[in-house]
């Protein structure tokens, strides 16, 4: 109700650039709960008002700064606000469109009876209002009407009056400082502005550096962020079967039958739910997935084994993770086939006789069959990629959006020195996450290392600058921070995930997927990770992949120069 007898206006634009004048107004009025036989006439008298006739079908992003305030001041008074409140409502004005802005001032102070409360550094517009509020460094100093303060201060002009009132409050005045001679200006611009600057680089990186410390729920996000992805990766993406749901559906009943369902049983890659009773039954459960696996047995199974004739099995397998059905369906035949032997010998000595020769399966990198100690590593190449990408990202883009990279345009500092800067401090946090994750590896999923770890360091260091250089190129496209965030996600995650080997094996990879393959630095990172954490390699095999990371950093760099350089021309 209080928003309602009130307006705001802010000193920056803060309407919606893509909408038109109109647009605008018909938002507002629909967000101040205005009836539509009401909004539209007052829509149409504001825009007349205001004289935005020949502009309200134009996007109002685009429109002078004068006449983006003119819509703002309508859109502040559309709902026939009581207390208007407007925060330097013409910083940067021109002095016509600034007179035009007060003409309306007065004519809804005067002839409406609106209250209106502004900041201004304009003496001359203080000197306008009924009351006046003399502030510095969030104090009031003196509040009265502009001659009365005039007056109290000694001041020929308000403005005289306020310098006054501010060398009372702080005591003295302050001399001005010495003039530098032009010739000293001219030299530090000119001095040292050609070659790279070591200097200019850390000033760079410890401006970002302060921004991301000051924004704490950024570098909790950073650091929270990875170990919260880690653990979710590593206990959700597990391919490990152990406690499938099954249940059975025995038509035979014979002491056969529950012998050879008894080794399901006591496996712990199962666990056993109440029966099934029909086929219709079977088909609802796994639908629902309320059983992972169902064993069917048909009627004679007992029999068929006991004459020597080959027993028929039904396993129903859920298949809606296919990696997760095809190792279950690993488990099931296994367990099937040393237990059919074991009955067949005990029932039918014939058909029971051992084999000549016995396969025995091993695994040589992995003897535990546990694919936390492959995916886990694994894991890091997917988090170092989206989180390091994404936090440097934000960094070019959020200057545009706020307009300080003008700042950096105007000063001797080159554009590599900027990027550098800028990644530095994204660089080092990317650091901890990965000192971090490895730790997480190796004690939280007990994942054992057996390689390099300084060769895990070094190809580590390699792959983060690749990331946060990829992070950097993509800002360097975008203009927004919401672009930069989805273009991240999309560009990072999506190729980590289907082309780096984390779930799919590289090597297995061919034509149009093989080459997503190689043109993602991830895939070389996975290699180094698994080789160090599985495999005992150092650099003499995985010097490669650690060329490669190189490689991507140079070239998303040299891309975000070159598109840094076309922004500024």
């Amino acid at each position: 109700a209080t928003r309602k007898r009130v307006g705001f206006m802010s000193q920056s634009f803060s309407l919606y650039g893509e909408l038109s004048v109109r647009q605008n107004l018909v938002l507002h009025a629909r967000l101040f709960d205005l009836h539509k036989a009401e909004s539209g006439p007052r829509i149409e008298e504001l825009i007349r008002r205001f004289a935005l006739q020949e502009i309200a079908e134009q996007p109002s992003g685009a429109l002078p700064l004068g006449l983006r305030q003119r819509l703002s001041l309508a859109v502040a008074v559309l709902h026939r606000p009581e207390v208007l409140i407007l925060d330097e409502p013409t910083s940067g004005v021109d002095p016509a469109a600034r007179d035009d802005f007060w003409r309306l001032l007065i004519e809804l102070s005067r002839e409406q009876g609106v209250t209106i409360f502004l900041s201004t550094h304009f003496m001359n517009e203080a000197q306008r209002c009924d009351r006046i509020s003399l502030m510095h460094a969030g104090q009031v100093l003196a509040c009265d009407t502009p001659a009365a303060l005039q007056q109290q201060f000694a001041g020929e002009t308000l403005e005289a009056a306020f310098v006054r009132c501010l060398e009372d409050a702080q005591g003295t005045s302050e001399p001005p400082p010495p003039a530098t001679p032009q010739s000293e200006v001219a030299s530090a611009m000119h001095s040292d502005g050609r070659r790279f600057s070591l200097s200019r680089l850390i000033a760079v990186a410890t401006r970002e550096g302060k921004e991301l410390m000051r924004d704490r729920v950024r570098l909790s996000f950073a650091l929270l962020g990875a170990l919260f992805m880690m653990v979710i990766f590593g206990y959700g993406i597990s391919l490990d079967v152990e406690n499938l749901a099954f249940a059975v559906y025995d038509q035979d009943q014979t002491p056969q039958s529950r012998a050879y369902l008894e080794a399901f049983r006591s496996s712990r890659y199962f666990k056993e739910q109440k029966p099934i009773r029909d086929a219709a039954e079977l088909h609802r459960r796994l639908q629902r997935s309320e059983i992972k696996l169902a064993l069917e047995i048909p009627p004679g199974f007992g029999r068929d084994l006991y004459a020597g004739r080959q027993p028929a099995v039904a396993a129903w397998l859920d298949g809606g993770m296919p990696f997760r059905a095809e190792t279950s369906r690993n488990y099931v035949e296994a367990v099937h086939q040393a237990n059919i032997e074991l009955l067949a010998e005990h029932s039918s000595p014939a058909l029971g006789r051992p084999p000549a020769a016995r396969l025995e399966t091993r695994f040589r990198y992995n003897q535990d069959v546990v694919s936390v100690n492959a995916i886990g590593p694994g894991v890091m190449a997917l988090i170092l990629a989206f989180i390091p990408a994404m936090l440097t990202a934000l960094g070019i883009v959020r200057e545009k959006e706020l307009g300080s990279i003008t700042n950096f345009y105007a000063t001797p500092l080159k554009r590599l020195e900027f990027l550098l800067g800028k990644q530095a401090p994204y660089l080092g946090l990317s650091l901890i996450n990965l000192a971090l994750l490895v730790a997480m590896n190796r004690w939280l999923f007990g994942v054992p290392f057996k390689g390099s770890g300084l060769t895990l360091a070094f190809g580590g260091l390699l792959y983060v600058l690749a990331t946060t250089s990829l992070g950097l190129l993509i800002s360097a496209f975008t203009r927004t921070q919401i672009a930069a965030i989805l273009g991240t996600m999309i560009i990072t995650s999506l190729p980590t995930i289907q082309f780096s080997g984390l779930i799919v094996p590289r090597s297995s990879l061919d034509g149009a997927a093989a080459l997503m393959g190689q043109l993602f630095p991830a895939g070389y990172f996975l290699d180094i990770a698994v080789g160090t954490f599985t495999k005992a390699l150092d650099l003499r095999q995985l010097w490669p992949q650690c060329l490669a990371l190189f490689g991507f950093f140079l070239g998303f760099t040299g891309l975000s120069l070159a598109m840094l350089k076309k922004q500024e021309a």
